[in-house]
Parts: structure tokens; C-alpha cells; sequence
């Protein structure tokens, strides 16, 4: 049946606008991690836009776990943080590699989790009850260990949030692999997810 909104997609912009019918028909408010707006190339972009580094002068300065709004001020938000660890501009050894260039990150696993409780906690203060987080995470291999970060997130956030839908985003293209000999650990992971999360 035509129109149908699906669980599973390959496309970014598919998954924006079944959340967007599904859950937030008036669009979405918020976007508190904006980088530089690719994120909303083919979907109207939030009124709302804050990074912790603004790129664009439509941006305001603000930390995800730090924003300038008032309590209950939002019926939706957009969270799409970095989710690679061992990566991080500026650390010695690392900040020239391709992919620190590219993409922001963490360099333990334990910075990823204390950014993600501490805005989990600042996105529950500035949404209405009943209101929507949109959550996209990606699981990973650290230190030749899986992290379930997905599921992370929903034991993480618990007291606010309870799961309202799941959304998997296979990548068309996978990013780089490590240059490293030996034998394979683990299934090489190229999808992410888009929790939809209701403020309770």
C-alpha cells in the first residue's frame, strides 16, 4: 500500500518525514546538534537551532545538555550526536586520520555515555509531557567490545522517556575501515537508528 511508513530504509530523508507524519505532523522545532544543516538538506529545517560550534549564523551557541530554553518549552526535538569513539580532532596521533576530519566524536566510550545521559536528562527538562526526542545512535565496537548503544540509550533515559518507535537506516555508503591486519571480531556494522522517544 502506497504511503505506508516502514521501519527500515535506506534513506535519511524517508525516515525524517515518517517520523514527521507519524509523530510530529507540525514539523519539527528543535535541532540541537545542527553541525552544518546537512542533516536537513531534503526536510524543512527547525526554527530552533543550537551547537556547541555554529556554523552558520542561523545557529545558536548552546551544549545539547545546556540549552537556553524554558522548562516544558517544545513538543519535539532532534538529537543526532557524534557516535565514533578512538575519534577526535585535535588528539595527538589521531586528529589527521580521514575519519576525525569528518566526523566529531569521543575518545572512550564513557564520554559518549556521559553526553548522551546529560542531554537525555536537559531534552526531558525542556519537552512537554508527551513530547518527542528523536534519537539517532549508532551501536559500535569499542576497545574489541560491542556496545549496544541503542539499547543504551533506552535504559539511559528511562526515567524520561519511554520507546514510542525504531527506525533503522542501512547505509548506502559504509565509511571507511580501519587499515588493520588479522582476523575479524565482529560483523562489521553500517546501520543506525532513529528512537523515537515520548517524554512521560
Amino acid at each position: 500500500m502506497a504511503g505506508i511508513v516502514k521501519s527500515v530504509y535506506d534513506d535519511q530523508t524517508a525516515i525524517l518525514q515518517g517520523i514527521q507524519t507519524l509523530y510530529c505532523p507540525n514539523g519539527f522545532q528543535c535541532d540541537i546538534t545542527y553541525g552544518n544543516g546537512q542533516f536537513w538538506k531534503t526536510v524543512a529545517p527547525p526554527r530552533l537551532r543550537f551547537d556547541i560550534d555554529p556554523q552558520q549564523s542561523t545557529v545558536i551557541a548552546a551544549s545539547s545538555n545546556a540549552l537556553p530554553l524554558a522548562d516544558a518549552a517544545l513538543d519535539n526535538c532532534v538529537f543526532d550526536p557524534p557516535f565514533l569513539t578512538y575519534v577526535r580532532a585535535g588528539r595527538e596521533g589521531n586528529g589527521k586520520m580521514v575519519m576525525a576530519k569528518r566526523f566529531a566524536g569521543y575518545w572512550r566510550y564513557d564520554e559518549l555515555e556521559t553526553h548522551y545521559r546529560t542531554t537525555l536528562q536537559e531534552t526531558a527538562r525542556i519537552l512537554k509531557r508527551g513530547g518527542i526526542l528523536v534519537f539517532k545512535c549508532q551501536d559500535i565496537i569499542h576497545n574489541h567490545k560491542i556496545h549496544c548503544t541503542h539499547a543504551n540509550v533506552l535504559q539511559w533515559g528511562a526515567t524520561w522517556f519511554r520507546l514510542k518507535d525504531l527506525f533503522v537506516l542501512a547505509a548506502k555508503h559504509r565509511m571507511p575501515s580501519p587499515n588493520r591486519a588479522g582476523t575479524q571480531k565482529h560483523a562489521r556494522i553500517f546501520h543506525s537508528y532513529f528512537l523515537v522517544l515520548e517524554r512521560v
